[in-house]
């Protein structure tokens, strides 16, 4: 409760710092807002589809429209900074065919970021159903263009059955969405960031596309006819950049703003609007006169969507870049990072979240909660944040970050439209929802901008990691040292918030700068924190570093006791593919599944998802193949046996995480002590 009070008194405080600050965002914020978005969703390379993809033309006329957008609204120190990334333009991509009357007609086709250009290319057409390795069975497509089904949120993501049509001889690859993503209507496409070789091309085409073609082929003994025309080009180590400009503040500490303006399709609502609110809240501030104490920094980010081929972490390349290579001094004075991608005004949603990094999740639920408590809007804060979003790479370098997110029950954009044809204005616009979004991002900043020190609670990350870890760290021991330093660091922002409200300049300057060297001290520790408690899975998840380890362990114990009952279906099914990345070697060949192992680990190199993974993937490739062939009761002793010494590497794999987190646990202790102690 007394974390609360603090933080309300802090709210309150930056509530009457500033006149703008009304419980609802001005239509005429909205309006702005929808008028920057509309601007930017009109941009785009390709005449059917849109896309502004990076270091594409329409990439390029975006990044210009917010340099002037942000000189325009008043904002200082208004700069772009290139960066080097691999681009993309997607120029145009269709399929002719003949319809039943004779007539020449045409589908769009949506891309990804592959390499491919044919003009008006006689082409054949052959259905491969999921295009796993057992679809090609009996099956010619050397030269030709397989079409595939796919359903990327449960099955697997695209360049894996692409890369499969490629070591099958395949020209491309045209995928059509079935679930999971881009199902909206049957004229929805969709596209996905690629994570693989752009020399692997690919296409996507909507469902009733994917039915012109497929009856095509029945008509013609299993091969469609027609005609291919293509531009899509990738180009390495090309350009993209960012752009921001501020709102300088008394102090050097800075308050992030997010947004990235490339986008798939029109993207209107991903992340176009993010731009647009971004904007409209940097307009309000300007236009109210308001000095902020610490600087308001709003950048909007290039290459988000893709900016890296040939690698798993394919998309954040601009965020990475700016915080890594143009400016890595900024993370040492970064306060929080507040990330407008998600909270997407659609009509009829009326669900909305903020994830938040574990330290502030507190925080960002305390300032949200009462935007949407109107009885129509919802909202929850969540942790953690993953990787998914642009903050990641700021957070790695020891800036908390809150982000705009989705709640449950899922709208009608995420997974239906995200990423499609449908991201655009006809998807319809709920202003109500967008003026929220707006009050909840501008009431964020201020309140940050009123706290002498960064709202964080370094227990909770902790007491998370606790209801799953059953090693030897001293958990407990760090739990009670980040106690005290919580409690220090609410104390401060409540006595800072008093003395402001008594205006008590004195006490406040004093207190601001003990905070200033508050969050000096425990920036570092930050990072550190986040590098010692943080991986992926082979999903991509953010999981503690343990989790995969033990998930494996018990899938291969698991395995090995249903081979001795003589159970192949389920050590199949049930257990082997729970382990690293052999869920794909279940489906598809060796030489593929091969190539993606590798690619998830050794081409992470220069990415900002290097590291994550902490051990190279089990390759059960060819033990579950052989034991897809033996089939039930046989002997299984000899692929017993692989696996033990599989399980007994995952157990050594523990041990050392476990050594690992045993030291880092001791060291940051003694750090928050000694911070708490000064």
């Amino acid at each position: 409760m007394k974390k609360l009070i603090v933080l309300v008194l802090a709210l309150l405080a930056g509530m009457n710092a500033v006149a703008c600050a009304e419980n609802a965002a001005s239509g005429d914020a909205v309006s702005f807002a929808r008028t920057v978005t509309q601007t930017i969703a009109d941009m785009g390379d390709n005449p059917d589809v849109g896309n502004r993809s990076c270091g594409s033309p329409a990439e390029k006329q975006a990044a210009e429209f917010i340099e002037q957008t942000m000189k325009d609204i008043g904002l200082q120190n208004v700069t772009v900074d290139p960066f080097t990334a691999d681009n993309w333009t997607f120029n145009r991509a269709r399929v002719y065919y003949t319809d039943a009357e004779g007539v020449q007609q045409f589908f769009p086709l949506g891309g990804f970021a592959t390499n491919m250009t044919c003009d008006m290319q006689e082409v054949s057409v052959v259905y491969v159903g999921r295009g796993t390795a057992e679809d090609y069975e009996g099956l010619d497509v050397e030269g030709k263009v397989v079409l595939f089904d796919i359903d990327q949120a449960e099955d697997w993501w695209v360049e894996i059955p692409a890369y499969e049509a490629y070591v099958h001889g395949a020209l491309c690859s045209l995928v059509c969405n079935v679930s999971g993503y881009a199902y909206y209507d049957a004229d929805t496409i969709g596209s996905q960031d690629y994570c693989g070789p752009d020399n692997v091309p690919a296409f996507s085409l909507s469902q009733n596309s994917a039915a012109i073609l497929r009856r095509l082929a029945e008509e013609n003994g299993g091969e469609a006819k027609v005609i291919l025309d293509v531009d899509s080009v990738v180009t390495h180590n090309g350009q993209s950049q960012n752009v921001w400009g501020e709102i300088p503040g008394k102090t050097n500490e800075v308050i992030f703003f997010f947004a990235h303006y490339d986008g798939y399709y029109h993207s209107f609502f991903d992340d176009a609007s993010g731009v647009g609110t971004m904007l409209a809240v940097a307009r309000e501030l300007v236009n109210s006169g308001y000095t902020p104490d610490k600087t308001i920094r709003f950048i909007a980010h290039g290459a988000e969507e893709w900016g890296h081929a040939d690698t798993e972490y394919d998309w954040s390349a601009g965020a990475f870049a700016e915080i890594t290579q143009t400016h890595p001094e900024w993370a040492e004075k970064g306060f929080v990072v507040l990330n407008i991608d998600g909270i997407y005004p659609v009509q009829g949603h009326t669900a909305f979240a903020a994830a938040a990094t574990y330290e502030v999740e507190d925080f960002a639920a305390l300032i949200g909660s009462p935007i949407y408590a109107d009885g129509v809007y919802g909202f929850e804060a969540k942790s953690p944040t993953t990787c998914w979003t642009e903050d990641f790479g700021y957070v790695r370098a020891g800036v908390p970050a809150i982000v705009a997110s989705h709640a449950e029950p899922e709208s009608i954009y995420h997974g239906p439209a995200y990423h499609s044809s449908m991201d655009n204005v006809v998807l319809g616009v709920d202003e109500t929802a967008w003026a929220k979004s707006i009050e909840l991002f501008k009431q964020y900043a201020l309140s940050l901008d009123a706290l002498a020190a960064r709202p964080m609670n370094f227990s909770n990350r902790f007491r998370v990691m606790a209801e799953t870890y059953e090693g030897r760290a001293d958990i407990e021991g760090f739990l009670q040292a980040a106690g005290v330093l919580d409690s220090r660091i609410a104390t401060l922002n409540e006595n800072y918030a008093s003395a402001l409200e008594k205006n008590d300049t004195d006490a406040a300057a004093a207190l601001r700068a003990e905070g200033l060297a508050l969050d000096a001290a425990t920036q570092p520790i930050f990072k550190d924190i986040v590098a010692a408690t943080t991986a992926f899975d082979w999903e991509d998840n953010t999981v503690f570093p343990f989790e995969q380890t033990n998930v494996n362990i018990e899938a291969l114990g698991a395995a090995i006791d249903a081979l001795r009952e003589g159970d192949v279906t389920t050590a199949l099914d049930d257990c082997l593919t729970a382990v690293d990345y052999n869920w794909y070697a279940y489906s598809f060949s060796q030489e593929t599944y091969e190539y993606m192992l590798d690619k998830m680990f050794n081409k992470a190199v220069g990415t900002w998802g290097e590291g994550m993974i902490r051990f190279d993937g089990e390759n059960l490739w060819a033990l579950m193949h052989g034991l897809m062939e033996k089939g039930e009761g046989a002997d299984y002793s000899e692929e017993i046996a692989e696996l033990e010494a599989a399980l007994a590497r995952q157990q050594n794999n523990l041990a050392a995480l476990d050594d690992q987190m045993v030291s880092d646990v001791a060291g940051l202790t003694e750090r928050i002590r000694s911070v708490v102690e000064e």
